[in-house]
């Protein structure tokens, strides 16, 4: 009877522990659920019962949300999963959690393709598994957890064309159809895919050309619609850009691409992502670094490694000007430190951790200095994890008024009364929220009442509201923050 092998089992340990740890989904935590998380659940859940969005479109390419469109890949995701399960915001943050540890198995897979070492590979799957990064992107029901998953697939891809050498115009399809989802993925991958797609020129030459032509001629067929819908629906795709953007009225171009610079070293600047994070809590919750410190230090060494002695293999040529554009979309809007702008870079580090991994395992079994240095970088990470972990129970729970949390209980009172709720037509945030909740409590949809531009409800019927006051007289008998619910008396005097 063969014994198992020690090595086996911990690798078993590791990927079990990296699993659970990724799919703890409290419902607490964050609390609530964000409108734009509705918005979302709401649309996916239209187009499974439907084919229709919220207004009505039939299978939309994007989806109108607050001042800004969504991306179609993670709806439609949603939507076949509501198929199944029906509507639920644990299935839909559950999906994020499923999506985001699928990024990071498979991270450890590209560890293990691309040094050939398991113990290196079960390194950067503990590593990018307990990443807090990667971790709080899936914790939310937004489009931009689909993003890790396919900055890795690309990779794994290239990986796979660079290792076998073999250039074949199918392989090169195969890249340009996950960049042309990466497209779809999330609003600054609309800029991010392209940027990617132009760096593919890293792998140029005689005997590659079919290939780079199949990937760009994939990724061009993705464009089309993007563009169509860019003509047809002028402004919709560059809203959220032109809310956020650094390029305001009487900024010099100098001036914007000095600034959009300077914005990339501080987006980038390793000290603060390995003892802070992003300031907003969307996802981060402060006080912790996003990334710990070891993959930072790894991942700043492995840049000196793949310059000094890899600078002419093509992937991991590709990786570093992969990592060099990342940050781009982040750095022309105005907000710094943006973890789900940059939701690609937690990828880009752990990969980039990779040689300096691989050098430091190799050297440790001869050097001492090697295994001291492993020791203290392990040594690191426990420490911020458990930093990490303490302010993700204690402050993550604490995100009421960020997460809409009074909401539901508000609604809950309103879906009671058995009355039909109205709502100002033009009332977005108030509309995703009640119609959402009203799905997933199971309330008929003609309890919600959208109003007409002008419209007044029935006297005595129920109001709800968020962005908008009442057009006609209304008397308000409960408030959460900016909701609040109202009985209508009637139209206004004169």
């Amino acid at each position: 009877m063969k014994t198992v092998r020690p090595g086996l089992l911990l690798g078993l340990a590791a990927i079990l522990a990296v699993v659970a740890f990724q799919l703890w989904i409290t419902p607490k935590n964050p609390p609530g659920y964000h409108r734009d998380e509705a918005s979302l659940s709401l649309n996916a859940y239209l187009i499974s019962t439907s084919l229709r969005d919220e207004d009505g479109g039939m299978l939309p390419l994007f989806f109108r949300s607050f001042g800004d469109y969504k991306s179609p890949v993670y709806p439609y995701l949603l939507a076949g999963l509501f198929r199944i399960t029906g509507p639920h915001a644990e299935v839909a943050r559950g999906l994020c959690a499923v999506l985001v540890l699928a990024a990071v198995l498979l991270l450890g897979l590209l560890a293990l393709r691309v040094t050939g070492s398991r113990l290196v590979a079960g390194v950067v799957l503990v590593l990018a598994g307990f990443t807090p990064w990667l971790f709080e992107l899936g914790r939310v029901a937004l489009e931009v957890a689909t993003q890790p998953l396919l900055v890795t697939l690309i990779l794994l891809a290239l990986a796979r064309s660079a290792r076998n050498r073999r250039w074949r115009a199918r392989e090169g399809v195969l890249v340009g159809l996950l960049l042309g989802l990466l497209l779809y993925s999330y609003t600054g991958s609309r800029l991010l895919a392209p940027l990617f797609a132009g760096a593919l020129v890293v792998f140029a030459g005689r005997e590659r050309r079919r290939w780079l032509l199949a990937a760009w001629g994939t990724f061009a067929a993705f464009l089309v619609p993007l563009g169509v819908y860019a003509i047809r629906h002028p402004g919709a795709l560059t809203a959220r850009y032109a809310a956020t953007t650094i390029a305001r009225e009487g900024r010099s171009k100098l001036w914007v691409v000095l600034q959009a610079i300077a914005n990339w070293f501080h987006d980038i600047n390793p000290w603060h992502w390995a003892t802070a994070g992003d300031p907003a809590p969307y996802v981060h919750n402060g006080g912790y670094g996003a990334l710990y410190g070891a993959v930072v230090a790894l991942a700043l060494a492995g840049v000196v490694i793949v310059l000094s002695r890899r600078r002419h293999d093509l992937w991991w040529r590709y990786v570093l000007v992969a990592t060099l554009l990342a940050p781009i979309p982040a750095a022309l809007t105005v907000d710094r430190h943006n973890a789900i702008r940059l939701a690609a870079m937690p990828v880009l580090a752990v990969v980039l951790a990779i040689p300096a991994l691989e050098l430091l395992v190799d050297a440790a079994r001869t050097r001492l200095a090697a295994r001291l240095a492993l020791v203290v970088l392990a040594a690191t990470v426990p420490i911020q994890f458990f930093q990490f972990l303490d302010s993700y129970r204690t402050r993550g729970p604490a995100r009421l008024v960020l997460f809409d949390a009074g909401v539901e209980p508000l609604l809950q009172r309103a879906f009671a009364s058995d009355k039909t709720i109205y709502i100002d037509y033009d009332d977005r945030g108030a509309q995703a929220q009640a119609r959402w909740h009203a799905a997933e409590d199971g309330v008929p949809k003609a309890r919600i009442q959208i109003l007409p531009d002008g419209g007044i409800p029935p006297r005595g019927s129920m109001v709800f509201g968020y962005s908008q006051e009442c057009d006609y007289v209304c008397q308000k008998f409960a408030r959460w923050e900016r909701y609040w619910l109202a009985t209508a008396v009637g139209p206004r005097p004169g």
